[in-house]
C-alpha cells in the first residue's frame, strides 16, 4: 500500500473516531448515559468544587491491614483503624486531599458508601458508592479522592467513614488512606 493510502485510511479513521466521539458527548449531555440517566451539567456551587493551586507538601498515610471489617449502620461510623490527626502548617487556610482505598464487599442486593471526614465534616464528593449489589464471592479494589477546600492551620483529625444504605451487612478488607496536606 502506498504511502498515500495509508495516510487515507488514517485521516479517514481518525475522522470516524473524531465524529462518534462528538456526538457520543452531545447524546450523554442531553439524555445522559443511558435512557432514564441524569443529564450531565456543568459545575454548580453546590454540586461540585473545584480547587486551584492547592499547595500540599506534606503526606500522611494510614492503613489497617484487616479483612472483614464490617457494618449494617445506615449512619457513616469509623473505619476500625483508619483515622489519623494531622497538623496544618502557615498561617493562612489552606486544603487537605484524602486518597482512600480498600476492597470492598456488598453482598446480595447490598449497598456501600464510603466518605472521609475532617473533625467530623463529610469531604466533598460527601460519599461515594463503593461496593452495589456484589455478584460474586470475592471482594474488589476500589478508590476514592475526597476533598476539604478551606481548612485552617493546627491539628485536624480525619478518618475514614463507611455505611450501608439499607442496614445489610457490607465490608471493607485492608482499607487505606493517604492524606495530603500543607
Amino acid at each position: 500500500m502506498s504511502s498515500i493510502r495509508k495516510r487515507l485510511v488514517i485521516l479517514t479513521l481518525a475522522a470516524f473516531v473524531a465524529t462518534a466521539a462528538i456526538t457520543t458527548a452531545v447524546y450523554a449531555s442531553g439524555r445522559g448515559a443511558a435512557d432514564g440517566g441524569v443529564p450531565a451539567g456543568g459545575l454548580s456551587d453546590q454540586a461540585s468544587i473545584a480547587i486551584t493551586s492547592c499547595k500540599s507538601g506534606k503526606s500522611d498515610f494510614v492503613t489497617n491491614d484487616v479483612t472483614g471489617l464490617s457494618t449494617t449502620s445506615t449512619s457513616y461510623v469509623a473505619v476500625p483503624g483508619v483515622t489519623k490527626t494531622v497538623t496544618i502548617s502557615g498561617t493562612a487556610p489552606s486544603c487537605v486531599v484524602v486518597h482512600a482505598s480498600a476492597f470492598a464487599f456488598a453482598p446480595g442486593q447490598a449497598l456501600e458508601y464510603v466518605s472521609a471526614t475532617l473533625d467530623g465534616n463529610l469531604g466533598n464528593p460527601t460519599e461515594v458508592q463503593f461496593a452495589g449489589d456484589t455478584q460474586g464471592i470475592w471482594a474488589e479494589a476500589h478508590a476514592a479522592v475526597f476533598a476539604f477546600p478551606n481548612v485552617s492551620p493546627g491539628s485536624h483529625t480525619v478518618t475514614l467513614v463507611f455505611k450501608s444504605l439499607d442496614g445489610k451487612t457490607v465490608f471493607l478488607h485492608r482499607p487505606a488512606m493517604e492524606i495530603e496536606h500543607k
